[in-house]
Parts: C-alpha cells; sequence; structure tokens
C-alpha cells in the first residue's frame, strides 16, 4: 500500500518524535512537506485557529422537578429491531433537539429523567408503549406533544401525552398487566382446533413450566397464575391464528411473555406451534385509565 507519504518524511518524524518535538498542524501553520498534497495541489492556505473559549465552570444538570408527563407511544416498522437502551438514548437527543427543559437525576453521572416504562424484546412492535419525562418547568402537554414528535422518526408515533401529579408513583412501578396481539401457526399436519385449545388452556387451573435459573437452580412456575384473557381474534389460513391475550407485566419479574402463552397452548394441545409475529398493544396501568 502506499499511503503518499515520503519515506524520508516519515524518518524524519520519527527522529522528531524520538526527540519529543513537535510538528504543527498544516491547517494552522506552515506546510511540512510530507508529500501527500503533491505539487499539483496548490499551495498551503493557512486558516487561523478559534480562539479557545474561557472556562465558565463544569455543567451543573438542573435536577428541579416541576412536572411530570406521560406520553403512551408507538414503536413499529424498523424501529422494533432498536434495543430498549438506544430506544432511551433516542429519546435522550430528541428531547435536546426540542429544547424541552427535562430534568436530571444527581449523582456522579447525571442521566435525563425519561423514564420507559418496561422494555419491549427486540424484533417485537408496539402501539401501547409508556415513557414518563420529568421536566424542571411547567409546559404545556400539545406543545410537549408538537415539539418531541417533531424529532422522532416515523416509526415512533406519539398517540396521547398527558400531566400526572409529581407525588403518583412513575409507570414503571404502576403497570400490571400488557395486552398482546400474537400470530401463532401450527407445524402439524392435522387441522389446528384453536377454540378447544383456548378453552382448555382458561379451564385450566395450573399449566407448570420448568425454568433454570442463570446458579443451575430449577423452579416451577405456574403459567396459569398469569394469564387473565385470552380470546381467538382471527383464522389467518388452516393454520394460522391472531389471538389477543392478557397476562401479568410487572417489573418484578412476574411476566406472562408471548412464548410462554404459546407453551400453554402446546402443553394442551399436543402440537408444535410457531410463534410468527409479536405486537403488544396495551400496557396496564393500575388506577391509571388506559383509554
Amino acid at each position: 500500500l502506499d499511503t503518499g507519504i515520503d519515506k524520508k518524511w516519515l524518518q524524519d518524524d520519527l527522529e522528531r518524535a524520538l526527540a519529543a518535538g513537535i510538528v504543527p498542524d498544516c491547517s494552522f501553520d506552515g506546510c511540512s512537506h510530507c508529500g501527500v498534497c503533491g505539487t499539483d495541489f496548490g499551495h498551503n492556505v493557512i486558516v487561523p485557529p478559534l480562539p479557545i473559549p474561557e472556562f465558565t465552570g463544569h455543567f451543573t444538570p438542573n435536577t428541579d422537578k416541576v412536572q411530570r408527563i406521560r406520553v403512551w407511544f408507538g414503536k413499529i416498522g424498523k424501529m422494533s429491531l432498536v434495543g430498549h437502551l438506544d430506544l432511551a438514548k433516542l429519546f435522550d437527543r430528541a428531547i435536546r433537539r426540542a429544547s424541552i427543559p427535562v430534568t436530571y437525576s444527581g449523582g456522579f453521572h447525571p442521566a435525563p429523567r425519561i423514564m420507559i416504562a418496561n422494555a419491549l424484546p427486540l424484533g417485537s412492535t408496539s402501539t401501547g408503549e409508556i415513557a414518563d419525562f420529568e421536566l424542571t418547568s411547567i409546559m404545556d402537554e400539545s406543545e410537549f406533544h408538537t415539539k418531541l414528535s417533531a424529532q422522532l422518526p416515523a416509526d415512533i408515533p406519539i398517540y396521547r401525552v398527558e400531566s400526572v401529579d409529581l407525588k403518583q408513583p412513575a409507570a414503571s412501578a404502576l403497570i400490571t398487566k400488557a395486552e398482546y396481539l400474537i400470530t401463532v401457526s401450527s407445524a402439524s399436519e392435522m387441522l389446528p382446533q384453536w377454540e378447544t385449545w383456548i378453552a382448555a388452556v382458561l379451564a385450566n387451573q395450573e399449566i407448570i413450566q420448568n425454568k433454570k435459573s442463570k446458579s443451575g437452580k430449577n423452579t416451577q412456575i405456574n403459567l396459569r397464575d398469569r394469564l387473565y384473557e385470552l380470546e381467538l381474534l382471527k383464522v389467518a389460513g388452516e393454520k394460522d391464528v391472531e389471538l389477543r391475550y392478557v397476562g401479568s407485566c410487572a417489573n418484578d419479574g412476574t411476566l406472562l411473555r408471548p412464548e410462554q402463552m404459546v407453551f400453554m397452548l402446546e402443553q394442551v394441545s399436543g402440537v408444535e406451534l410457531q410463534l410468527m409475529s409479536i405486537v403488544r398493544s396495551r400496557l396496564i396501568l393500575s388506577n391509571i385509565s388506559n383509554n
């Protein structure tokens, strides 16, 4: 490979480096004749460097909490491939671009107080996500909606904005259930009996799943206790079906994941099923309207 730099210059540069010499930047000083520009490039144009701004002190984040705004939003299309941490960064940048006065946490590493209620599994879409934003000054809900929406991609639509009391627990602490719309397909050659299988799941008092912890300890989970509603929405073809279910979704780990819902159907049917798509349509908060 030819870097375009004269080898004699590299030798001289090494000697200058060993002698702790300094080669000035040719953007702000004379040409050092390294050979990159060549004879046809023209004369070096020196640009005077910008003045170094005066130090006015370290950044001190505003930790005042004056207002909390709760946002109901979606995560659709290509945004389903964006993880939870990257989604948090996306909101952080959108808030700064929109000049929304967000509150910062204290401590050694201050962070904007943007609290996404519950992490959505990678690859899943949603039309019912919730996030809390704490602000340093009062802001009109419609103004907040307009400014934030303008800085977000089309696949993160905002459906609703509501100001909530700061004394009220955060949305993450209020979540009790989640509503999912899932598409399931039967891998069996037999014609699936979806309504019979759904009725069997609902009739059961106990459907156990064995789970191994990271430490290797085996535990048993009664998945049926975590299921509140289950219904058939639509049959798509001979072997595909769209189901709606409401299950536990608490941040203490008491969840009913779509994969576990499929597991229950497999237990009562004895048929291998495939989970084709996942849409989380709603997060249900305790004592909060979720229209």
